[in-house]
């Protein structure tokens, strides 16, 4: 019997029904879109949350930053090896399933789906969130008088929030060449955003701290003045708790860069070209506008004002002016009142930065589901691939569903799983290490594939190197950073429900339970299940 009599008696179809639109500049800025969100239109807004003095002339954020990411660059080029000799679309499932196992697939996958979907209800509350931030920007330069508290109220903040995610949805359901072109497209205004930003933070000081008492009704020594008297401290030093606090929020925010690897099976040309266009420069790019950028942002409107409105903003809201972080466009926009259309496009920038991470991930999960289809993990007619849109139109209407659900409950009972310590920690920690255990098996699991790996004399190297820095890493920021301890007098159940242990526990469960039901149905209907991981999915 041939391989591809064999492949049409084990997996659910022929062919994928997918194409290759996907050029490496459109599947780079694929992976830039991933990376988004909130992170850079928000880029000095989380500073705060890590008070500490400035070592070496630079915040201890931008230190780990900096050594964190070039470190990542050692799980990009890990993914390059082993998506190259295996390029299918759904490589965080379909990697491990050949290379460990179906199990060790299935959970990897399974458990990334689960942590991306809250995420959407997340965007599209801060999506909302920017709309306020764009009416306030206006508001305060005098293009309007509009007051901006009605986004957050009934039924605004329903009809916008909803909106995104099925905007979201209906925009992942077009062709796929044409989804890529409008990926990369909007990914590139979102950019132009922050070139807008950097020209304000070069021009915008001269007059800044008197237009914050025009505009703000704050001074910027009043600012800082009051940031002190709720207890920050300019002065102090990086502690444990906010060190491996700070090493927590590093670990989960580059996440991102390596997503090309996950629509291999749609890129076009050289694969191996494409994805180290893709994945390095993304990289790259994160690089350059996390560090010079924001270290720009500091210099020219000040560490301290920067930092302890930061501080403000989520330590003691109501003292921060308009109850906001200082945002790229927002400080923009009060050195610069005059310039307000330039402030106006970068704001938009911002919430079309941010929203942009919800069809991108969408994507993302979209292609893992759809190779559980391939596998018989999820039912054909769930993840049949439409003849004419060479999408999985029911995937993604499943998809949009989900992230309204999540919404809805994020609005109407404020559940929020990412506000969980455990969720992000437990349903992320195999997709960290599996690549690196995947690039460890592959030369003696499949040494038909190995033959194939780039430069595979450093695979096994760069798979022990990356394990070794992520341990510590790991264990530092994710668990000991991430996990507040039990309090006295607080039970185990009481913090297990708090952290979101017992939540995550649930889904983790379920998919378990879900991966031996659907194997004893795939046995009992005569399918040879485990032969189903010998072979590579058809493309």
């Amino acid at each position: 019997m041939t391989t591809r009599e064999i492949e049409e008696k084990l997996f659910a179809r022929k062919a994928s029904g997918l194409v290759k639109e996907a050029s490496p500049t459109k599947a780079g800025l694929f992976n830039i879109a991933n990376i988004m969100g909130s992170k850079f239109a928000w880029s000095v807004a989380y500073l705060g949350m890590f008070p500490a003095a400035l070592m070496f002339g630079a915040p201890a954020y931008i230190w780990g930053v900096l050594l964190f990411t070039l470190a990542s660059f050692i799980l990009g080029i890990i993914y390059i090896q082993l998506t190259t000799p295996m390029p299918r679309s759904g490589a965080d499932y379909v990697i491990p399933a050949r290379l460990m196992g179906p199990f060790w697939g299935w959970i990897n996958s399974w458990m990334i789906v689960w942590s991306w979907i809250p995420v959407w209800a997340w965007m599209a509350w801060v999506t909302v969130r920017n709309v306020k931030l764009l009416i306030d920007i206006l508001r305060i330069v005098h293009v309007t008088e509009m007051a901006s508290g009605w986004v957050y109220e009934s039924p605004t903040i329903w009809i916008i929030g909803i909106g995104v995610i099925i905007i979201a949805m209906l925009m992942c359901m077009v062709p796929p060449r044409r989804y890529y072109s409008w990926i990369a497209g909007l990914a590139v205004f979102s950019i132009v955003g922050l070139v807008l930003a950097l020209y304000g933070a070069f021009a915008a000081t001269a007059n800044f701290s008197a237009n914050m008492n025009t505009l703000l009704g704050t001074s910027v020594e009043g600012l800082i003045n009051a940031a002190k008297a709720k207890g920050w401290d300019p002065n102090e030093m990086l502690s444990w708790t906010t060190g491996t606090g700070m090493m927590g929020y590093i670990l989960f925010i580059i996440g991102g860069y390596q997503y090309s690897a996950s629509i291999s099976g749609e890129l076009r040309g050289d694969v191996k070209k494409g994805l180290m266009i893709s994945i390095f420069g993304s990289l790259i790019f994160w690089l350059i506008f996390t560090i010079p950028f924001v270290m720009l942002v500091l210099n020219q409107f000040g560490y301290q004002l920067v930092t302890s409105w930061s501080w403000l903003f989520w330590n003691a809201r109501s003292l921060a002016p308009l109850a906001l972080p200082p945002i790229n466009a927002l400080l923009c926009a009060v050195g610069l009142p005059d310039l307000w259309p330039l402030w106006l496009i970068a704001g938009l920038a911002g919430i079309v930065g941010t929203w942009l991470c919800i069809p991108a991930s969408m994507m993302y999960c979209n292609r893992l589901a759809l190779a559980w289809g391939m596998d018989r993990l999820m039912p054909k007619a769930i993840t049949e691939v439409h003849p004419k849109y060479h999408q999985p139109m029911r995937l993604f209407a499943v998809e949009g569903l989900l992230g309204i659900i999540f919404y809805v409950a994020q609005i109407q009972f404020d559940f929020n799983p990412v506000s969980f310590a455990w969720w992000s920690i437990l349903l992320m920690l195999p997709s960290y290490f599996f690549p690196a255990i995947c690039a460890l098996l592959i030369r003696k699991r499949r040494p038909d594939l190995f033959q194939n790996v780039p430069w595979s004399r450093w695979l096994i190297p760069l798979g022990i190197l990356w394990i070794a820095i992520l341990v510590p890493f790991y264990g530092l920021g994710g668990i000991v950073g991430s996990v507040p301890p039990i309090s006295p007098g607080i039970t185990f159940w009481e913090w297990a429900i708090s952290t979101g242990l017992i939540i995550t526990s649930v889904f983790v469960v379920a998919g378990l339970i879900i991966y031996f039901v659907v194997r004893w149905w795939n046995i009992k209907r005569g399918i040879k299940f485990d032969e189903i991981y010998k072979l590579i999915p058809p493309e």
